[in-house]
């Protein structure tokens, strides 16, 4: 099987899936169903593929090592982003998010720690850095194999951004939304890299997942705080 089929079916599917399950901080079941039928699909695609579960960066081997990595950097790269999301420049005010604002904390929780994993982290760490990358590495250089893969999961996120950009400060100047839109995308692209890159690196998915979880997990808490 080609690869280029089956990252814009990723595509489709993810804007689709984003447009179904509503707001991206707390979709509900749909969105975790969702989450569920495309583990399934990932898997099913792998064995018709001929990928085994080493190949998709299942395996035990540097376990702890991938976690503590992933976790670490994503630390890294939430500092960043929380610094440019209170110090915007050109823009009056820390960027906010409004759906949070009728979000409570033991909500917030719940989203952080059991749907976020089930709807976003694991299927989308298992399509794009599992089977996707897989199946680029077995015909491109690594540079480019990360870099295709990164493209696609930006493409992936396309309603979701979309979305979020309209639900934040930027979202009343037409020019601010516009740079915070291209901003979120170029952020998600380097975000596709980045956990490219630990998966390669570490030979694990749990160095992406961790990184995933922990830097969506702490950029929602540090939102959380700038809205008060």
């Amino acid at each position: 099987m080609a690869f280029l089929p089956y990252a814009g079916l990723l595509i489709v599917y993810g804007n689709v899936a984003a447009y179904v399950a509503g707001s991206a901080l707390a979709p509900g079941p749909a969105g975790v169903l969702l989450g569920a039928a495309l583990v399934v699909a990932v898997f099913a695609y792998a064995r018709a593929d001929g990928l085994s579960l080493g190949q998709l960066g299942l395996r035990r081997e540097r376990l702890g090592l991938g976690v503590a990595v992933g976790s670490a950097l994503a630390l890294v790269g939430v500092a960043a982003a929380m610094i440019l999301l209170r110090y915007p420049p050109l823009v009056a005010g820390p960027v906010t998010y409004a759906p949070l604002a009728a979000m409570s904390t033991p909500d917030l929780a719940v989203r952080i720690a059991l749907t976020m994993p089930l709807d976003t982290i694991i299927p989308e760490e298992l399509a794009f850095r599992g089977l996707l990358l897989a199946q680029l590495l077995r015909r491109y250089r690594v540079r480019a194999a990360v870099v295709v893969s990164a493209l696609a999961f930006a493409g992936w996120h396309a309603v979701i951004v979309t979305t979020t950009i309209a639900q934040t400060s930027l979202a009343g100047d037409r020019l601010f939304a516009g740079l915070g839109l291209v901003g979120a995308f170029l952020a998600v692209f380097g975000g596709g890299v980045s956990f490219a890159a630990l998966r390669v690196t570490t030979g694990s998915l749990a160095a992406p997942i961790a990184a995933h979880w922990v830097f969506n997990s702490a950029l929602l808490v540090g939102l959380s705080a700038l809205r008060s």
